[in-house]
């Protein structure tokens, strides 16, 4: 695995996002919610597939075996457009109180797919997708407590500050493994006392230093 501290970036391709979601627009319709944080499935009661665009705020998709965190998408985002049944039975999604998100049937959303020729445009973000699953799984695989802290707060710190003030980092990371919080909280505390990021009740400022290879 690549050091913690040398980790790309993996990049959103917002001009295919965009050109999906205008050609979309005109066929959603607004999901309701009364401002609080709301849970959606990816298959409605009538069985049928929804496509979500998310024009603002952040959604969690969660894993419902184990009840796990598995991924974050900020606005602009698209989901659902897998149609996948393993995925509509098994993963939850959760909006942010702050989101603002539309809706159309995944039927409708390939229409206008094949129509405009917007394949391509979905070919790369479904690559975006795969590789931000790819990229959560590495996280989690082969790495000690050590090393997957210090991945998440890599993570994390990408966050825009206005998301960072609102997360708590140790449920941050917890929510997204299976780590043993008392030793999630010992690496945490240790990092703070060596100066290599800055905490402040209980949220992530700033990652001051990069972190050492060894602990």
């Amino acid at each position: 695995m690549g050091h913690f501290n040398n980790r790309s970036v993996i990049e959103k391709p917002m001009e295919s996002i965009h050109r999906l979601m205008t050609a979309f627009v005109s066929m959603s319709k607004p999901y309701p919610h009364d401002g609080k944080s709301i849970e959606a499935r990816l298959k409605n009661k009538d069985a049928e597939f929804k496509v979500y665009l998310v024009t603002k705020g952040r959604v969690d998709i969660w894993r419902e075996v184990d009840n796990r965190l598995v991924e974050t998408a900020f606005s602009p985002s698209i989901l659902g457009l897998q149609g996948s049944t393993y995925r509509s039975q098994n993963y939850y999604l959760k909006f942010s109180s702050d989101a603002e998100i539309s809706t159309l049937p995944l039927q409708a959303a390939m229409k206008i797919i094949e129509q405009q020729s917007l394949w391509r445009d979905v070919f790369y973000y479904q690559g975006y997708l795969n590789d931000r699953q790819l990229h959560h799984e590495s996280l989690l695989i082969n790495s000690s407590t050590y090393e997957t802290v210090c991945l998440f707060l890599k993570d994390l710190s990408y966050y825009p500050d206005s998301e960072r003030a609102k997360l708590s980092v140790a449920d941050y990371i917890l929510q997204r493994s299976n780590l043993a919080r008392s030793g999630v909280m010992k690496v945490l505390a240790d990092l703070r006392f060596g100066g290599y990021i800055d905490i402040q009740h209980g949220k992530l400022i700033k990652i001051l230093n990069s972190f050492p290879r060894n602990y």
